[in-house]
């Protein structure tokens, strides 16, 4: 169609839905069902151009190109820190300001190359109520509130300011319960109301409504037994209470994984129906399964074409915004070019970012700063020190700066020297040594052509070696299954650079000891080494090194090339070990010890032992860290110690022995000028933990267990000691806190106090304002944040005023009886400060609310709505029924395990649940009860009914094994009939019983 232009999608004096009504009316089926991708295909008699949804803007525009859907010359984009780097500075407007280069730069990358990347995969708001979580360097901690307001600042910096159409849109990711990467595609996280909605649906509610998320990525874990994909929240809550604009994505392949890996559905058709009746738009899963699941869910029935319709709208509506079809030309954001791609002020927003997100952990007797006209020479030592790695969602920079970079600029008249503190060995093996042939393999050969290689321990059992001669890291190559010294970095989605250097006589995971090995013939101590997946490695009939493999293909393996598979089909793994070229300790010993000062960087590599995938087993320090430090240390006790990571660590003896630790995440272009700016004492640190640093592996309860109220989690029910509380974080200069002054208004209270710099530099103040309320009728958090700013350049001497602002709806706590969020009425605390740890001053507001109403046991009680619990999760099948399960989050909901004698030849006790229901009001005494349930096998049920000031009566019911849910009616005892008030009810279960409501009559 020459004149489509004319038609009403181009026409802007339309409403969006005037030109959408158009748009599904003009569009054929076959058009329609192809737009269920992320993509839309080329329509020409409408005008419509190819293009698609998504694309990586975590940091900064990924634009690598170096995946298989989208291979290519790597563009090169702006990298800032890490979202919880970002987060860490408290800034709400400099983080907008980096969303802002963000969006400038899809724009011009759009201009460049069209196609598509205008509504990005990020923020990341996932709660990070565990730091063990893989993908923590991808979100803003483990806070809702904060989580919130700086997403949504980034959020507004991408979309820009104009009233209709958006610079960038934001997909936000992933809704919700995600935080485990272990067989996250099929487990199901186990929540109950409170900390659904007190937690972690906030922070989604605040970027779509506050922040103005244009789109949401759906996760890949279940919740509470349903597919994320499948979940009615999604129209529900997303779109029909909070008013999502735009669209919903499901997160990568997850419509097929609802088949093969959650096993929810049979079908990929069914997938599709329910998926779109849930409220998802797009799937992100291979174009031609999706498009031939949806011709077959519409050819069965089960869904219409309206049902599409409504896909189309969204995901054209969010098309709309974005100005593809802008007959007037009025997007002001069209035509933006390559002026915006890495220009100065990108680069100085950038590098005032990797600046304020700097948190000083510790300072004792002014160990920082590090004054350059005061300091002659510098040891800089450690394996982060001159490295800048990547982490999977980052873009390429036009540039890096390591730290050693940043301090010689920082520094230009001190003598520094660097060391990494690393060794380099040789691998020896039945008297050979490990060498390079001319393609770089691994061979064994003698001592004269033996290869030196530089070990990095990064704990846990994942180790990397370069090979010396020629700076490439020793790899088990894909397919073939080399292994070869011939990769420039350890980065892709397998690491197939990690090895596994295990020492024989250690325990396996399995509890056995592996065999002594020859370990007296060498008299040193031996090792076996195993791949990145876990094969063990032999030498073969030729010397070359080689994994064993069985006969299952391992994950990630890729296909075997026969012509040049190396792989052993069997025989014993080499027992290696290691001779010491270099000493890397001795030579970091040394280079202290000659320095004025030194300077340990310490930390993580971002793809190794966390990253999507990959969880990590615990928060420790790796030992060669700790080991390294502690030489350094004795070498020049006047050294401090900088830590690059993404995730907190146990740094408990850091704390303990080093005078000062900064901390700052990865991923910036000015990583090293922001350390060196804050070491050099070019600025104050004022950046804050957006998560609490605990002291031991065993301050966290298991991984899937997502309840922060009972589990204790983060600052805001954690009650004991912790290295480094929530919002924890030092300055060079000191500041005081005046009096705390509120004023209640109608929706909100304004809390208001000055704050004094009392010290002699110039620096920002980080003000925190947090709440907790007295005397409720549930337990509420010691403390939630509620408001905080950044202060900034306050002068030595001067005087800010703080002017804090909390929501009344922002102090609602879920309430089980009615359903639905609530402000309780009472006192409230009001507690300022410079973190969680650290509370200048409090104040008391009453605040008049609700007041909980009262349980009638006469009307049906969903048994997930409980006040309290014991060893139970919440799950819902494919038969629909919401229901709760004795055992532990993680377990299989049908899986009933077999009763195996125990040494006395007694049977074990079957699993138990207790449930607690508070507040029932019985006008009269109940005659009947009857429960809803699923018992998987023979069990029983305790009913016991508490008035207030009296004693429970009890009655167990007997229950037998069925073949689905049904209803069962008991008469209660006769006790039962001396009930009258407001009571406590309790079911305690014994056997695998699925309880999903229950009544009296």
């Amino acid at each position: 169609m020459e004149n489509y232009k004319n038609t009403p999608l181009w026409d802007n004096s339309l409403t969006v839905e005037e030109r959408l009504d158009y748009l599904v009316k003009a569009l054929t089926l076959e058009e329609k069902i192809a737009c269920l991708t992320t993509g839309c295909p080329d329509v020409e008699r409408l005008g419509i151009k190819s293009s698609y949804m998504g694309g990586e803007a975590a940091h900064g525009i990924e634009a690598r190109h170096d995946q298989a859907f989208n291979r290519g010359e790597p563009e090169p984009t702006t990298s800032f820190t890490q979202p919880i780097g970002m987060s860490a500075s408290f800034d709400r407007e400099l983080i907008r300001e980096c969303g802002r280069c963000v969006g400038e730069e899809a724009r011009a990358l759009y201009t460049r190359n069209g196609g598509g990347g205008l509504c990005r995969w990020a923020p990341t708001i996932d709660m990070e109520r565990d730091p063990r979580w893989g993908r923590t360097e991808e979100a803003y901690g483990e806070d809702p509130y904060l989580s919130g307001e700086m997403s949504s600042a980034y959020i507004r910096g991408m979309k820009g300011n104009d009233p209709f159409y958006l610079r960038c849109g934001a997909t936000l990711k992933h809704f919700y319960a995600n935080n485990v990467e272990h067989d996250r595609i099929s487990i199901s996280s186990s929540l109950d109301g409170r900390n659904k909605y007190e937690y972690y649906l906030e922070p989604f509610r605040k970027a779509v409504t506050e922040g103005g998320a244009e789109a949401v990525m759906t996760s890949y874990n279940e919740i509470n037994g349903v597919p994320a994909i499948v979940n009615d929240e999604v129209q529900r809550i997303l779109k029909d209470t909070w008013g999502l604009p735009g669209h919903v994505v499901c997160d990568g392949g997850d419509m097929q994984q609802t088949v093969y890996d959650h096993k929810y559905f049979k079908t990929h058709a069914e997938t599709v129906a329910y998926g779109l009746k849930a409220g998802v738009d797009c799937f992100t899963d291979d174009k031609e399964v999706v498009m031939a699941s949806a011709w077959e869910a519409l050819e069965k029935g089960m869904i219409t074409e309206s049902d599409i319709d409504r896909s189309i709208r969204n995901s054209f509506r969010t098309r709309i915004r974005l100005g593809f079809f802008d007959g007037n030309g009025d997007c002001p954001y069209t035509g933006m070019g390559e002026e915006y791609i890495n220009n100065e002020e990108h680069r100085e927003i950038c590098a005032k970012m990797a600046e304020e997100s700097v948190v000083l952990l510790k300072n004792e007797k002014e160990a920082l700063p590090i004054l350059p006209g005061k300091t002659e020479s510098l040891a800089l030592i450690g394996p982060l020190a001159d490295v800048w790695y990547k982490d999977w969602y980052c873009g390429i920079p036009p540039y890096s700066v390591t730290v050693l970079d940043g301090m010689k600029k920082a520094y230009p008249d001190t003598e520094i020297t660097c060391t990494s503190g690393l060794s380099d060995i040789y691998l020896v093996c039945g008297g050979k040594y490990a060498g390079l042939d001319e393609s770089s393999r691994l061979i064994l050969t003698d001592k004269e052509n033996a290869e030196a290689f530089t070990l990095t321990d990064w704990g846990t059992g994942c180790s990397t070696l370069i090979a010396r001669s020629n700076g490439k890291y020793v790899t088990l190559e894909e397919g073939s299954c080399q292994i070869k010294a011939d990769k420039d970095e350890a980065f892709s989605w397998f690491i197939r650079e990690s090895w596994n250097f295990r020492q024989i006589g250690e325990k396996k995971e399995d509890g056995e000891t592996e065999e002594s090995g020859k370990i007296e013939e060498y008299g040193k101590t031996a090792w076996y080494l195993d791949s990145w997946n876990g094969r063990q490695v032999a030498i073969d009939e030729k010397g070359y090194l080689a994994v064993i493999k069985t006969a299952e293909k391992a994950n990630g393996e890729g296909e075997e090339n026969e012509e040049t598979a190396c792989f052993l089909r069997s025989g014993k793994p080499a027992v290696f070990t290691m001779e010491t070229v270099k000493d890397g300790i001795s030579e970091a010993v040394k280079a202290a010890g000659s320095a004025q000062r030194a300077v340990l960087v310490l930390g993580c590599n971002p793809v190794i032992n966390s990253k999507e995938e990959i969880d990590r087993t615990t928060l420790a320090l790796p030992p060669f860290q700790q080991k390294l430090a502690d030489a350094v240390k004795e070498a020049n006790p006047d050294t401090v110690v900088v830590l690059l990571s993404n995730y907190p660590y146990t740094i408990n003896r850091l704390q303990e022995e080093m005078p000062a630790i900064l901390w700052s995440a990865s991923g910036s272009q000015e990583l090293g000028n922001g350390i060196a700016g804050v070491l050099s004492g070019r600025t104050s640190p004022a950046g804050r933990l957006n998560m609490t640093w605990y002291k031991s592996d065993d301050d966290l309860p298991d991984m899937n267990d997502y309840d922060i109220i009972k589990g204790k989690r983060t600052y805001q029910y954690f009650d004991r000691e912790v290295l480094y509380p929530f919002g924890h974080g030092l300055s060079y200069t000191s500041f005081s806190y005046g009096k705390l002054t509120l004023e209640e208004k109608a929706d909100k209270i304004i809390a208001r106090l000055s704050v004094t710099n009392t010290g002699s530099r110039t620096a920002d103040e980080v003000v925190q304002l947090y709440v907790h309320k007295e005397k409720s009728r549930v337990k509420q958090p010691v403390m939630q944040l509620k408001s905080f700013v950044r202060l900034k350049d306050l002068a030595p001497g001067e005087t800010a005023e703080a002017e804090l602002i909390v929501n009344r709806e922002e102090l609602r706590y879920y309430d089980v009886i009615s359903e639905a969020m609530l402000l309780e009425s009472g006192d409230y605390t009001f507690m300022a400060g410079a973190s969680s740890g650290d509370i200048r001053q409090q104040a008391v507001l009453r605040l008049e609310g609700e007041t909980a109403g009262k349980r009638s046991p006469w009307e049906v009680t969903a048994a997930d709505r409980y006040d309290d619990y014991e060893n139970c999760f919440i799950h819902k099948g494919v038969e629909g029924y919401t229901c709760v399960i004795p055992g532990k989050a993680g377990d299989k909901p049908d899986e009933v395990k077999a009763e195996l004698p125990q040494n006395n030849g007694a049977l074990p006790a079957k699993i138990k649940s207790v449930l607690v229901y508070r507040d029932f009001c019985f006008e009269r005494a109940p005659e009947e009860t009857t429960f809803t349930l699923y018992a998987l096998e023979d069990g029983k049920i305790k009913l016991t009914v508490t008035p207030e000031a009296s004693e429970g009566i009890s009655m167990e019911i007997p229950v037998k094994a069925g073949a689905g849910f049904e209803e069962m009616k008991v008469p209660v005892a006769e006790e039962f009939s001396r009930l009258k008030g407001v009571c406590t009810v309790t079911v305690e279960t014994e056997g695998k019983i699925k309880l999903c409501r229950f009544c009296f009559r």
